[in-house]
This record gives structure tokens, C-alpha cells and sequence, in this order.
């Protein structure tokens, strides 16, 4: 709770935001999968739109329709989703390091980047990244087999960028369980387009919208992990000192395949966020080469990039500084002066 703490102290979300009309307006929209989640939403809203996005993002959806949530209900298990991602990290880094100080550097590095702050401060309707990463999470964190498979299948049914993050944790846990979710998941996805006619919208998606951000690539790619980052590269650093020619390979293309569906999207940050297994992978690498103080060392450097760096979220039309908790104080209190 002490990483929440800080994390939320970092960035604190705004939540007069969501009395504005733009953002009720999407909840109102993500509420017809809700009510019907075989709803083909490409032919409900135009198909550049994120709405035509959501046809088979169905776990949250269902979630809804099954235990009557609204807005207000699914706001709070984003942010339990938001906790369960913490201890996810905390539980994984320990696994992987054998190092409590570690897991916890690790636990801050990430909670005070995106993939640590989403589940609070993403606030538009129809976006359930926090249920995905959580879920994924979990998938490289519980014991059993089975449950990591059927995690990764209720994933990848979340959000399709789940499918990425996967790929890195099967680098990791090379579970057969892991696989078959999501083998599972590309036959029942293909049996649901089959039998209810959905269809999958790419429009405002590609290289066009790649050129239209340019200038703020280097941005967006750091936004999504933060200080991550440099686990990340020590532990491909490590793989290619070692040799490991192989793995370098897996990881460098599972890495490049995140990055470059997260610069081919309008919302940059969002989606680099799901390369957050990059950084327990890249730890665990580092672990088991070097020594236990060095990996503490590295976990601690990556934690204190993450908590000094302001956190950005980037886009194609705006880069939005989260602001830390005194400054959004500030800002509530005399918003009303200037509103």
C-alpha cells in the first residue's frame, strides 16, 4: 500500500473529468455491450472510432451485464485491478529475482509509470486496459497451469493488445496452458465473427496515423514503461553478452512487435503499457547473471527514473502531463476561478 501511496502521489487522476459531457458520452456508448455484448459496433459508430474498436472486447462487457455494474462500479474494479497489478509485480519480481528489495523497486518502477497509473486515471468509457494488464499479470504470476491459460484467454478477450504482453510472458514461462488460451482464444474469436457477423475496424490504425506523431515517437515509447526501461535493456544486454543469440531474437521481436502496434495507434502511451512483462523479464534475466546486490542496484536506479520523471500520456494530437498530487490539488481547488 505504501507503493500505491507513492504512485498515487506521483500522478493523481482528475476526476472532475468525468462530468464532462465528451467522456459520459463514451460511457454511454461502451453501455450497448453491456447491454448486448454481440452488438456489432462497426455498424453503430463510425469505423476510425474507438467504439468500432470494441466488438470483441467482451470480458468487461459481460462483467457489467452479469453483476449489474455501472460506471461508478466499474471504475472501482479498475482500481481494484489496479492493486492486484501492484502485488502482481510484487509477486513476480520476487519469483524472478529472489529478492524482496528488488520486487519492491520493481513494484514502484512500474506503479509510478503507466501501466502502474492506468487503472486510476483512465477515465473515458469502453477502455479496459487495466482489467488486460491485470489479467496478464497474473497470467506470469500464479502457480497453476491451467488458471495461467484461462487468464491469458479472459485477456486476450479484454483487449486484443493483451495478445502482445502474452507473447513476452510466454518468453518467460513457456507454459503450454499459456498457449492454448490463446489458441483458444483465436478459434473462439474466429467461431464468434462466424456466427454473429462482427467484423474488426482498422480504420484510423496504420502507417498513416505513424507519420501523423512522428515527432513524438522517442516520447511515446518512453511514457509507456518509465524508468522500465533500462531493465529492459539490461536484460537484452545481458542475453547478447551471454550469447544467447536465440532468446535476444524472441525478446527483440516480441519487444518490436509492442512497439511498433504502439506507434500505429492514436494513443501511444496506452498501448506501450502492455510491454510492462518486458520489465520482469528483463529482471529476471539480470538475476540470473548477475549478483543479488546488482540487480537490487538496477530495480532501485529504474524505480527513482520512474518517481523524478513526470508521467506523459502521448497521442496523436496531445502529449498530457499527469500531474502529481499537490499540483492537481492546486488545480481542483481553483479550477472553479478560471472554469
Amino acid at each position: 500500500m505504501i507503493v500505491l501511496g507513492v504512485c498515487l502521489l506521483h500522478a493523481f487522476p482528475n476526476y472532475e473529468y468525468l462530468r464532462h459531457p465528451e467522456v459520459v458520452a463514451t460511457w454511454r456508448n461502451a453501455a450497448i455491450k453491456w447491454q448486448n455484448p454481440f452488438a456489432d459496433m462497426t455498424r453503430l459508430f463510425p469505423r476510425a472510432s474507438h467504439e468500432a474498436k470494441l466488438n470483441f472486447r467482451l470480458t468487461v462487457p459481460l462483467l457489467a451485464k452479469v453483476l449489474h455494474l455501472g460506471t461508478g462500479g466499474l471504475l472501482a474494479l479498475f482500481a481494484a485491478c489496479g492493486i492486484v497489478s501492484l502485488y502482481a509485480v510484487l509477486a513476480a519480481g520476487y519469483r524472478l529475482t529472489g529478492s524482496r528489495i528488488a520486487a519492491l523497486w520493481l513494484c514502484l518502477s512500474v506503479g509510478c509509470a503507466w501501466p502502474g497509473a492506468l487503472p486510476f486515471h483512465q477515465l473515458l468509457g469502453g477502455f479496459y486496459d487495466a482489467v488486460a494488464i491485470c489479467l496478464v499479470l497474473l497470467a506470469m504470476t500464479v502457480r497453476s497451469s491451467p488458471l495461467a491459460g484461462l487468464l491469458a484467454f479472459a485477456a486476450a478477450w479484454t483487449d486484443e493488445r493483451a495478445l502482445l504482453a502474452l507473447a513476452l510472458v510466454f518468453l518467460l514461462e513457456r507454459n503450454s496452458a499459456l498457449l492454448a488460451g490463446i489458441l483458444g482464444y483465436g478459434v473462439a474469436r474466429w467461431y464468434c465473427a462466424a456466427a454473429y457477423g462482427l467484423g474488426t475496424a482498422w480504420d484510423g490504425t496504420g502507417m498513416s496515423v505513424l507519420l501523423k506523431h512522428f515527432n513524438v515517437i522517442p516520447l511515446g515509447i518512453w511514457s509507456g514503461l518509465s524508468g522500465g526501461w533500462l531493465v529492459v535493456v539490461c536484460g537484452l544486454t545481458t542475453l547478447v553478452v551471454r550469447r544467447k543469440w536465440g532468446m535476444t531474437a524472441a525478446m527483440g521481436l516480441a519487444l518490436g512487435a509492442a512497439i511498433a502496434s504502439a506507434l500505429c495507434v492514436e494513443d501511444v502511451t496506452r498501448s506501450m503499457s502492455y510491454a510492462v512483462p518486458a520489465v520482469l523479464l528483463g529482471a529476471g534475466l539480470v538475476a540470473m547473471n548477475e549478483t543479488e546486490e546488482t540487480t537490487e542496484r538496477l530495480a532501485m536506479t529504474a524505480a527513482l527514473i520512474s518517481v523524478l520523471t513526470p508521467m506523459f500520456f502521448v497521442q496523436t494530437d496531445a502529449m498530457t502531463w499527469m500531474l502529481p498530487l499537490p499540483l492537481q490539488a492546486i488545480r481542483l481547488i481553483l479550477y472553479p476561478r478560471f472554469g
